[in-house]
C-alpha cells in the first residue's frame, strides 16, 4: 500500500512540474501570436510571471480554501483572493486602480496589443485560481466519499463478524444438548454422534472462518447435522434431504443455510405426535433455492434452556440484507400446523465487502 501511494505522490508531483514548466511558454506564445514580430524565447522574462501564477495556485490550494473556504467564512476568502490576484498581476493591477506609473510598453506591440496581452495575464490569472479551487474541492469530494464508503465497509465487516460469532456458539449449544441426551440414555449412537461433532467443528473452526465456501462443503455441513440429528430421533420423525442441480464451483457465505434446518429441528419435532421434515436444494446457473418444511409444534420453555429462542432466523435475516441486498428473498410462511422456509438467492451472488 506505501509503494501505491508513493506512485501516486510521484504521479501528481510530474504533472505539477509539467504543467508550470509549460507555463514557462505561454508568455512567449502569447506575444508570438499577437500583430507584432516574434520575439525570441528569454527565461527570465517568463520564470516571474509562471512563479506568481504558482504562488497564487498554491496558496490558494494549501492555505485559504482549507483554513477560510472549508470553514465557511466566505468573505475573508474571497477578500484574500483579490488581494493574491492583485499581487500576482503587478504593476498593471496597480496602474488600473490609479496606484503606481503605467507600465513600460513592451517593444513591438501596438496599444491594442498591449491592452489585449494585459486582459489575457488577469484572465489566465483567473483561470489558475479556477483550476487550483476546482482540484482542491474536488480532490476533498473525492477523499470525503473514500472515506464515506471504507467507514460503510468497516461497519459492514463489524456487522458480519459479529453476526458470525453469533451463529457458531449458538449451533454448538444446541448440538452439545443433542449429544448429552444421548448419553444420558446411554445409546451406541453417542460415540457416532461425537464424530459427527467433530466434522462439524472441524468446519466451523477451520473452513467458516472465510468470507465464502465451496456449496458443496455447506452442503455436507448441512447433511452432518442432518445426520446427527437422525441418531437422536426415533425413526418416527420422517427426515427427507431431496437435492438437484450442480454444486461445483458454486460459493456461499458460510452457516447460512443451518439455522434454518436447526429451527426446523428445534420446533418441528413432537414425540407425542407424528413429525416430518422436509428440506429441498435446488441449484440452477442462476439461482439457489433452498426449502424447508416441517410441522409445527410450540414447546414450552424448560428452566434450563436459555431464551435463545428465534436468534438464529434472526441472525440470517441480518445476514442476507447485509451480503444479497436486492438479491435474495426470504419467504417466512407459518400456518397453525406447519412452518415453511424458502430462501432464493441470486446466482452469482453479490460482492464482498470493500477491504
Amino acid at each position: 500500500m506505501a509503494r501505491l501511494i508513493t506512485k501516486q505522490h510521484l504521479t501528481h508531483l510530474l504533472i505539477h512540474v509539467g504543467v508550470w514548466a509549460g507555463l514557462l511558454f505561454l508568455p512567449w506564445m502569447l506575444l508570438a501570436s499577437s500583430s507584432g514580430p516574434t520575439p525570441h524565447f528569454n527565461l527570465g522574462r517568463t520564470l516571474w510571471p509562471a512563479a506568481k501564477m504558482a504562488l497564487l495556485f498554491y496558496v490558494n490550494y494549501w492555505v485559504l480554501i482549507p483554513k477560510l473556504l472549508a470553514r465557511r467564512r466566505f468573505a475573508p476568502y474571497f477578500a484574500a483572493v483579490v488581494g493574491l490576484l492583485f499581487i500576482c498581476t503587478l504593476p498593471m493591477s496597480a496602474h488600473w486602480v490609479g496606484i503606481g506609473s503605467t507600465p513600460p510598453p513592451r517593444p513591438g506591440l501596438t496599444v491594442a496589443d498591449q491592452h489585449r496581452f494585459r486582459a489575457v495575464i488577469l484572465l489566465v490569472n483567473v483561470l489558475v485560481w479556477l483550476v487550483s479551487s476546482g482540484l482542491r474541492i474536488t480532490g476533498e469530494w473525492f477523499e470525503n466519499e473514500r472515506q464515506r464508503r471504507q467507514m460503510q465497509s468497516d461497519k459492514l465487516e463489524a456487522e458480519l463478524a459479529f453476526l458470525k460469532s453469533q451463529v457458531s456458539p449458538h449451533f454448538l449449544f444446541n448440538t452439545l444438548n443433542n449429544i448429552y441426551s444421548l448419553a444420558q440414555l446411554k445409546s451406541d449412537d453417542a460415540p457416532e454422534a461425537i464424530l459427527k461433532l467433530s466434522h462439524l467443528m472441524r468446519y466451523m473452526l477451520y473452513e467458516a472462518d472465510t468470507p465464502r465456501v465451496a456449496l458443496a462443503k455447506e452442503v455436507e455441513y448441512v447433511q452432518n447435522y442432518v445426520d446427527l440429528q437422525r441418531l437422536r430421533l426415533d425413526e418416527d420423525v420422517l427426515i427427507s434431504f431431496h437435492q438437484e442441480g450442480q454444486l461445483a464451483g458454486r460459493h456461499i457465505e458460510p452457516m447460512l443455510l443451518i439455522p434454518f434446518v436447526e429451527n426446523a429441528f428445534k420446533h418441528g419435532v413432537s414425540y407425542r405426535h407424528p413429525s416430518a421434515i422436509r428440506m429441498e436444494l435446488h441449484v440452477s446457473d442462476t439461482e439457489l433455492r433452498f426449502r424447508v418444511h416441517n410441522r409445527r409444534f410450540p414447546q414450552a420453555p424448560r428452566p434450563d434452556q436459555p431464551r435463545d429462542s428465534g436468534v438464529g432466523l434472526h441472525n440470517v435475516e441480518q445476514r442476507l440484507a447485509l451480503l444479497y441486498p436486492g438479491r435474495h428473498e426470504l419467504r417466512i410462511e407459518p400456518t397453525a400446523d406447519d412452518f415453511t422456509i424458502t430462501l432464493t438467492l441470486i446466482l452469482p451472488h453479490a460482492p464482498l465487502p470493500l477491504s
